[in-house]
């Protein structure tokens, strides 16, 4: 910050801080809130903080904290998506899974996807086709969706202590159960239909749950622990992958899912996560952990929900993927055309002509040249 700060001066030019979150926060996640270092890299954030020339925060909680304690006045500017996040054509995500083939076989866990991998490999599915996890496209016909395809879910992650992935592995084991659950269940039900007793109303048709293909992007510090634990998980119905994409893959990928899982805790419960602009800008409903400012982004019931244990992120998928694929809830439906429909208008860089560069002084002939 002093350097920017000298340049600034040398170059005459406007200095414009962008705060996405506070640095020393950050710091004390490892550190301790109480340790020398972070309250030094406090007093230097605030000392060199306040003397920017203009400001931008992400989150109306960030500008309340900035004026009141270190008396700075900053503008809210949301993240926004670009436009390449969107909704990804069903023959771009034949040829992604295609793709991801080999890192999707691997590691070989005893889940519903190494049981499948190992079926194709012994010759089971004879037709001549091009299969991945979510699609299938025989010879001179279009790409199809595979009526067994299981629901995809993403994470992105940098894999650091701010993200707790205990709580996403805890979901994961409690989905495996209420997959088995759901199956007893409709198993029951549809017995009970077939005989009913005199006077009472046949029971209603329980919805199966689908499996689970979770996909975790990203790589970090702490992934080798967790991907350590998921080795240990007897999970059947629920397969955990671990990828790190290229930068032209990730948007596809998260076009091709169908939920998208946010585990940001914000270290200093005044940031947002730009990882759940990505996933709107891609029509993914979000399930997101709940904390003091996530709802400027994450509007529940509406865009998504808001979680705070495991348990209760295994409750809200089987809530949203319940009959998937072949008959999506209505809440899955719902939160996907609030998405379309809030969320994908506003671009980022229509966002920055509107917002950002009225605070650097930008005229009309400046900003369409900026663009």
């Amino acid at each position: 910050m002093a350097v920017c700060w000298l340049a600034a001066r040398r170059h005459r030019a406007k200095l414009i801080i962008d705060w996405h979150n506070y640095g020393y926060t950050i710091l004390a996640l490892t550190q301790g809130a109480r340790h020398p270092l972070v309250r030094l890299a406090r007093s230097y954030e605030h000392f060199w903080g306040k003397r920017g020339d203009g400001h931008f925060c992400v989150t109306q909680a960030m500008q309340q904290d900035l004026q009141a304690k270190w008396g700075v006045s900053a503008t809210v500017l949301y993240d926004r998506p670009p436009a390449f996040f969107k909704r990804t054509p069903l023959p771009a995500a034949h040829t992604l899974f295609r793709k991801l083939g080999t890192a999707l076989e691997q590691p070989a866990y005893d889940d519903f996807l190494t049981r499948r991998s190992a079926a194709a490999a012994a010759g089971r599915t004879q037709e001549a086709a091009e299969v991945t996890v979510v699609t299938t496209k025989r010879s001179g016909q279009a790409v199809c969706a595979r009526p067994d395809r299981p629901a995809v879910v993403v994470s992105s992650t940098s894999w650091t202590p701010d993200e707790d992935f205990g709580i996403l592995l805890e979901a994961a084991a409690a989905y495996d159960q209420l997959v088995d659950a759901a199956a007893e269940a409709a198993a029951e039900a549809a017995a009970a239909e077939g005989t009913p007793s005199a006077g009472t109303a046949a029971p209603a048709a329980v919805p199966l749950l689908p499996d689970l293909l979770l996909l975790i992007t990203g790589k970090g510090p702490q992934k080798e622990m967790y991907m350590a634990r998921v080795a240990g998980m007897a999970l059947r119905h629920v397969a955990i992958r671990s990828l790190w994409l290229e930068a032209g893959d990730y948007p596809l990928l998260l076009g091709a899912a169908d939920v998208g899982v946010c585990l940001h805790a914000s270290s200093s419960g005044l940031d947002l996560p730009m990882k759940v602009v990505d996933m709107y800008g891609a029509g993914l409903p979000v399930c997101a952990l709940s904390y003091s400012c996530i709802r400027e982004l994450v509007v529940p019931g509406v865009t998504g929900l808001l979680f705070s244990t495991g348990q209760e992120l295994a409750a809200q998928l089987a809530g949203l993927l319940g009959g998937f694929p072949a008959e999506p809830s209505a809440q899955l439906k719902a939160l996907a055309a609030n998405v379309a429909s809030r969320e994908q208008g506003l671009r980022w860089d229509e966002n920055w002509r509107r917002v950002a560069a009225p605070v650097m002084g930008y005229g009309p002939e400046e900003k369409g040249a900026q663009q």
